[in-house]
């Protein structure tokens, strides 16, 4: 079987030709739409699963608030990724038998008091019933100006791996229900220019940035002792394929360097550099050393959800 990246890799070039309007094809955290003026129309979507995005019992049970929180703010991360600002979603909820009204308001208010905080409409959706667990999907539509785009392709050798926030345990911490997406931090570093490729960590920091290196044909060593870890002393595995931590990875000109960490302005935000970029080999990610990550080998690189299971 395929994995997921090759399933979509393969459906991608079946899709195209793309109509000139269309400014970023599928393969980045967002599609976007040229509008006019220098700013294009940034779309996304993305989807949770009761059981799979978030426990539905025992003592981890997510909340309606805590499942329309994380819905709407893995969205804004897309939109945080490409450096723009999100402005508009529209949501989707299939309601299984165990979803009743009062669940179902809960949810939805989540979602819009979380919108309002972050400048967002909600301006409409689509409600079904399901047999099944339920399944609730959002898309965002944002804003970003032509010039100032991020997208994962971009990186060049001998630029420098930067993260921001911390890494690991992000399912036993609650930070997955919890997270704060990084609008401001992506739309800073966008108008700024200081990120010439970008991307949001969702199925893990080493799939992810397997992700950004592949577009932007380059590879990375990476420094794992750089890595801020969201709780300390966890294994290194944990701190590359557990996922969900929303952070942002992107690549910065070694001459800008200094100059980024001395303006950095969100104090709250932990800033890191985590590597540097060369030249495209086989192994994508290796260690400072040119080595494969040992210690991951057994969990594999993130998740894939043609396997169904966390890697």
């Amino acid at each position: 079987m395929p994995s997921e990246d090759q399933f979509l890799g393969a459906l991608f070039r079946r899709l195209g030709p793309f109509p000139p309007e269309v400014a970023v094809p599928p393969g980045d955290d967002c599609a976007a739409l040229r509008l006019g003026s220098g700013s294009l129309l940034l779309v996304a979507v993305d989807q949770v699963v009761g059981d799979r995005h978030y426990c539905l019992d025992g003592p981890a049970a997510a909340t309606p608030e805590e499942v329309g929180h994380k819905l709407l703010a893995r969205n804004l991360s897309d939109i945080a990724a490409m450096g723009g600002i999100p402005c508009y979603c529209l949501v989707a909820l299939g309601m299984s038998p165990r979803h009743d009204a009062v669940w179902t308001r809960r949810f939805l208010d989540s979602i819009a008091d979380a919108a309002r905080r972050f400048g967002v409409s909600m301006i409409g959706g689509d409600l079904a019933a399901t047999p099944a667990d339920a399944v609730a999907a959002l898309t965002i539509l944002g804003r970003v100006g032509a010039e100032t785009v991020c997208r994962r392709a971009g990186a060049q050798p001998g630029d420098l791996l930067f993260a921001t926030g911390a890494f690991g345990a992000s399912l036993p911490t609650g930070h997955h229900l919890r997270f704060t997406p990084r609008c401001a931090e992506g739309r800073w570093l966008a108008e700024n220019r200081y990120a010439r490729a970008m991307i949001d960590v969702s199925d893990g920091l080493l799939l992810d940035l397997e992700r950004l290196c592949r577009a932007s044909d380059v590879s990375v060593r990476l420094d794992p002792d750089s890595i801020p870890r969201r709780v300390p002393g966890i294994p290194l595995a944990e701190v590359l394929t557990d996922g969900e931590d929303y952070e942002l990875l992107f690549a910065v000109r070694p001459e800008r360097a200094d100059e980024l960490i001395a303006a950095w302005p969100f104090d709250a935000v932990p800033l890191a550099r985590i590597g540097v970029f060369r030249p495209r080999t086989g192994d994508l990610v290796q260690d400072m050393n040119g080595r494969m990550f040992g210690a991951v080998d057994a969990a594999g690189a993130g998740y894939d959800h043609f396997r169904q299971t966390p890697a």
